[in-house]
């Protein structure tokens, strides 16, 4: 019984992630979001959840807010700091390895897909909670303050 409510409660926010998403509400474009809904429930079993429950702990509300607004502005700060660094060719292309005191996959994915979504920076490769993240850094740092940055700007907030 309890796998049937935690499939329910997972195909219903994943069908109200497609109504607030698409903004349609066309009955072809209901239809189409409650089976990709019901695909989507069905295909994570066993990856996100199982008759246990889910498998991911997933963080509190407030720490997504703040993740999500600290992120905006990471990537608005990045852009204009970026381009004045590519015009005045002054950066150069670097790994760095990162290694997260985490060991969340959802906290680790959250942060990975933080940094690649900030300019200048690319996650490359993950393996467990490390990370191998391509920058075009300051030629003067060599990227020694990166690793701590994302761990302080990022990390942190879980």
């Amino acid at each position: 019984m309890r796998l049937i409510k935690e499939n329910l409660k997972l195909c219903l926010l994943l069908y109200v992630f497609w109504i607030v998403l698409t903004m349609d509400f066309r009955f072809t474009s209901l239809v189409i979001g409650l089976s990709i809904s019901i695909i989507v429930t069905i295909g994570s079993y066993g990856i996100l959840h199982d008759k246990y429950g889910f498998k991911v702990t997933l963080p509190k509300i407030f720490n997504i807010i703040k993740f999500t607004l600290r992120l905006m502005f990471e990537i608005y700060k990045s852009s204009f700091s970026y381009i004045v660094r590519i015009i005045k060719k002054d950066c150069d292309p670097i790994f760095v390895n990162i290694e997260l005191n985490t060991n969340n996959p959802l906290i680790i994915t959250m942060i990975s897909n933080a940094i690649t979504l900030t300019p200048g920076t690319l996650t490359v490769d993950k393996n467990r909670n490390k990370l191998v993240v391509l920058s075009i850094d300051d030629p003067k740092k060599r990227g020694k303050c990166l690793a701590e940055e994302i761990i302080k700007k990022y990390e942190k907030l879980f």
